[in-house]
């Protein structure tokens, strides 16, 4: 079994989603995974140390209830997607932290907020709103206050929930209410560490769903290797940039480069969700000539797993171990494993994708490794899923173009038609009784909200494709997607359509269901397939039926947070919907 705690694994899979897309840098194709370090919903009597003031954790939220000036830290930081000890106190480069405030108060004297790198009740750094639509930001030096900058925000008022976030650098620290940034510019390397917390000034108020997040470890990409390919690493093989193309020379076992991902090569790292995709292309036309994917790498034994496609159509997965004997010759030893037929031709670009997963029981798992969208491989169980990702070649020249690499997953497609029928795998049931008989996604229940969603999470620059289909005829049967889907709160936005051509873009937020758009479309009747598209480009969204627009560009950023990975689902109200072909694809920059 993996090294790496049960906690670990939850939150690669079904925990808050990790991935601050505000703060990075426009155009750039590297986005860095995020380690949670805390998250506070006070649903289970959790609280926070009180600096000053009075709070009181009750009714799933912290409550000031003086005043005065009203401080409390989180003094408890377990880092929850790599494997560390408990800390007291934020040291990170670059952190991100999250609070969703009341303030209870209406004069522009009052004020809540977030302090950061706070050390003491005399040194702190504080980002303070009024209700009136002012932002303060301020630092407290040996107990003198000082204001260092200001700025305006929208959405706030008396007794209104809003969302504070602050990212910190040493070279700048920005603040954003509700994911839009209202003050940046700002350097404040003085206080470099430090605890996080929140505080009222002058007014009760109420916080809730406080996360605070560092970035850690590799980034995604896209390499195409126009440029060359100067961060790859070689282990083993004549590797170069040929004619846009990533090839070894070195006819021979076990050529090996491997992706420019800092997860080392000690084992010290766990990948805990991937998938990676490449093109391949091998000239020669052999049985033992094979290429693809090396994982599991072990510096300590020699050890790997390969997946590797030959010219005779047959996909292997591996065991390969290497040492190195005494007279100073590599000795290779080979132990077959899962071996399946794949769809392949001799002297054409082939695509292959790769994607693993540690789960939430402890075991890790190789999702699937499709060839040409085809499924090759699925559900292979591993006892770890670690260190360093590579490309491979045994006995052939194979060339190597347009490799992708993400934490989470960039592109999914479900048909159901190949799963066992009574559980869809990576689907997970909200609300109602959901099955994939039929090699589609059926809903059993006629109920109000009927729910499932997919482990998959995107970004805001993502589409979503499925189509979909409605027994029922009734204005009120009504059926459609899900996204921004949060587990925690359980707020969504859906865009659902009724037989009778209404459709709506929807937003629900504790317990209140709010229309943010009407339109109408022209998938009319019942037991009628239609395809739905929903293409979300940064703050808004775009929604097309049968290829035809119905919704334009529609804000739906209020339930963006620090992470912007919402779940992606379907919903079906008092219908027993059906769903099949789903896509989803999250776009990264170019």
């Amino acid at each position: 079994m993996s090294r790496w705690p049960a906690f670990t694994l939850f939150i690669a899979v079904a925990g808050w989603s990790e991935l601050p897309a505000q703060v990075q840098d426009e155009g750039s194709n590297y986005y860095p995974p995020i380690a949670v370090l805390a998250r506070h919903e006070f649903t289970e009597g959790q609280t926070l140390g009180v600096v000053s003031g009075a709070w009181v954790a009750s009714g799933g939220t912290l409550n000031s209830t003086a005043t005065t000036r009203a401080i409390a830290t989180i003094d408890s930081y377990i880092p929850q997607t790599v494997f560390h000890e408990t800390l007291t106190e934020i040291n990170a480069g670059k952190f991100f932290y999250r609070a969703a405030m009341l303030n209870q108060s209406s004069g522009g004297s009052t004020r809540v907020g977030i302090v950061y790198q706070y050390q003491d009740p005399g040194n702190f750094y504080e980002a303070s709103l009024s209700p009136t639509g002012s932002v303060f930001v301020r630092e407290v030096t040996n107990g003198l206050g000082k204001t260092v900058a200001t700025g305006t925000y929208r959405g706030g008022g008396q007794n209104k929930w809003f969302d504070v976030e602050v990212a910190w650098t040493a070279a700048e620290t920005i603040v954003l209410v509700n994911n839009v940034p209202v003050v940046r510019g700002i350097k404040q390397d003085r206080l470099t560490h430090g605890r996080a917390g929140v505080i009222s000034r002058q007014t009760t108020a109420k916080f809730d769903r406080l996360l605070v997040t560092i970035e850690y470890g590799d980034p995604q990409f896209r390499e195409s290797f126009s440029g060359g390919a100067p961060s790859w690493k070689v282990a083993k093989g004549n590797w170069s940039v040929v004619n846009g193309a990533y090839q070894n020379s070195a006819v021979q076992y076990g050529s090996i480069t491997w992706l420019p991902i800092n997860v080392g090569l000690d084992d010290s790292r766990q990948t805990s969700q991937f998938e990676v995709y490449a093109r391949m292309f091998n000239p020669y036309g052999g049985s033992g000539n094979r290429m693809g994917f090396v994982h599991n790498y072990s510096s300590h034994d020699g050890t790997y797993e390969e997946i590797v496609f030959g010219a005779d159509g047959i996909a292997r997965v591996n065991h390969v171990q290497t040492w190195v004997e005494s007279d100073g010759t590599t000795k290779v030893n080979v132990t077959p494993g899962e071996t399946a037929p794949y769809p392949w031709a001799r002297n054409h670009w082939f695509d292959v994708r790769f994607a693993g997963h540690a789960s939430i029981d402890g075991m890790n798992k190789i999702d699937q490794v499709s060839v040409n969208g085809t499924p090759v491989f699925t559900n292979l169980e591993r006892n770890d899923l670690r260190g360093p990702i590579g490309l491979v070649t045994n006995w052939t020249p194979g060339r190597f173009d347009d490799v992708w690499f993400s934490h989470h997953g960039f592109s999914r497609t479900e048909t159901f038609d190949r799963q066992d029928p009574t559980k869809p795998p990576y689907w997970f049931s909200a609300r109602g009784t959901w099955d994939a008989e039929g090699g589609v996604l059926n809903d059993r229940t006629v109920a109000a909200n009927d729910i499932v969603y997919t482990s998959w999470q995107g970004s805001t620059n993502y589409t979503v494709n499925a189509r979909m289909l409605n027994p029922y005829r009734a204005s009120g049967n009504r059926i459609g997607l899900i996204f921004g889907f949060d587990l925690a709160t359980g707020n969504y936005y859906e865009v659902v359509f009724a037989p009778t051509g209404q459709a709506s873009l929807n937003k629900f937020i504790q317990g209140q269901l709010t229309q943010v758009a009407t339109a109408t479309h022209s998938a009319l009747g019942s037991n009628v397939w239609f395809n739905v598209e929903l293409a979300r480009r940064g703050p808004n969204a775009t929604v097309k039926v049968n290829n035809q627009i119905v919704f334009e560009n529609v804000p739906a950023a209020q339930l963006d947070n620090s992470i912007k990975r919402g779940r992606i689902g379907v919903i079906s109200h008092w219908s027993p919907a059906r769903f099949d072909d789903l896509r989803f694809e999250d776009f990264l920059p170019r």
